[in-house]
């Protein structure tokens, strides 16, 4: 495995996110030459807080590249020069709620392409690895007529792509199914001299380490996105979703290391897709699921209302098929207790930090 990671090159993009960041110290704890993509210059600050990018960093071993628009023709490719694996884990950056199409759905798939087209021209690339989502795997119109007894797996895809969208979030929605087609389209047509593995995750769950590093950090960076809503059973109304989660979690930390483990062509075959997804077939019920563990875990904070268990979280089952996953990468998901019990252990180190400072 150690000559395997000495000839690889990686590029990573997305670094300054919530799943890239941990995906790109994971790659550098495991002793990958990596180089990594961001949009501002300004992001390498809050990047060399965590000791593990500062000491790579002046040790030659992390690269940074500042690529502020992934789009403009031909600045991703000529970053390049010498990589052997992308990591591709950014999105596009600003979705218009007003031009479904141009402002979300056409910036998803010419990001997708961009980075397949430039590793088509350069011949060091042999292996791209993407992330998807498991929203792929079914048609918006599921969630309001769920088939909560089928098994869904990662062969399954949704095909309901065109417009018009009636909503932001159907865009979206359309928005990954597109980008994972497009991306299966340009392999099998071009023919490219590298091969691909597109992740699945489901709804990605978990502590953020990039707080963990911010001397500013409070808990409002948690109270953001489905890290917020799958809190509300934990906290407070205020975090409630007016939109019901299917109930499929996955710790960020299985995703980074998914990530990373896929640039091994020893163990993951290329051409391949993989759902991320821990608890399954069956999933969880947030509510229920949430108010357990905070019961069993954290009887005095439930006790002294720093838990006051008053919002909440509608589940949808969704059963999904990710023993081929585990078999084929080699290790279990970490369970949704485990998952949910580490998230709300920073929450209340964050919220105790801000009583005290």
């Amino acid at each position: 495995m150690a000559g395997q990671i000495d000839k690889e090159h990686l590029l990573i993009t997305g670094v300054t996110g919530y799943i890239g960041y941990q995906t790109l110290v994971l790659a550098l704890q495991r002793g990958y030459r990596v180089r990594a993509a961001i949009r501002k210059e300004s992001s390498i600050i809050d990047l060399k807080r965590n000791p593990i990018i500062a000491a790579s960093l002046d040790q030659g071993k992390l690269e940074v590249a500042v690529i502020s628009d992934f789009l403009k023709q031909d600045a991703f490719l000529q970053h390049l020069h010498g990589i052997t694996v992308i990591v591709h884990l950014a999105s596009p950056l600003a979705f218009s709620a007003e031009d479904f199409v141009g402002g979300i759905v056409k910036p998803a798939v010419d990001m997708v392409t961009t980075v397949l087209e430039a590793a088509a021209r350069t011949p060091s690339v042999h292996r791209v690895v993407l992330t998807s989502s498991c929203v792929t795997l079914i048609p918006f119109s599921w969630n309001m007529d769920p088939d909560t007894e089928r098994l869904y797996n990662a062969n399954d895809i949704n095909k309901e792509v065109d417009g018009p969208y009636e909503t932001a979030m159907e865009a979206y929605w359309a928005s990954k199914g597109l980008a994972r087609i497009a991306a299966s389209d340009f392999v099998r047509k071009s023919q490219p001299h590298f091969d691909f593995v597109n992740l699945l995750p489901s709804v990605v769950l978990g502590p953020d380490t990039r707080l963990d590093f911010d001397p500013a950090a409070t808990s409002d960076g948690l109270r953001q996105g489905a890290r917020a809503n799958v809190l509300a059973p934990a906290l407070d109304a205020s975090l409630n979703s007016s939109f019901p989660y299917v109930g499929t979690p996955v710790h960020v930390a299985d995703v980074a290391k998914a990530h990373i483990d896929a640039v091994d062509r020893d163990l993951v075959p290329g051409n391949s897709e993989y759902i991320l997804s821990s608890d399954t077939p069956d999933g969880v019920i947030w509510d229920k699921d949430v108010q357990a563990i905070c019961r069993e875990f954290f009887p005095e904070q439930v006790s002294s209302k720093k838990l006051p268990m008053e919002g909440s979280l509608q589940a949808i089952q969704w059963r999904l098929e990710a023993e081929s996953t585990e078999k084929v990468f080699g290790w279990q998901f970490i369970s949704f207790q485990d998952t949910m019990k580490e998230l709300i252990e920073q929450y209340l180190r964050l919220d105790d930090y801000e009583r005290i400072r």
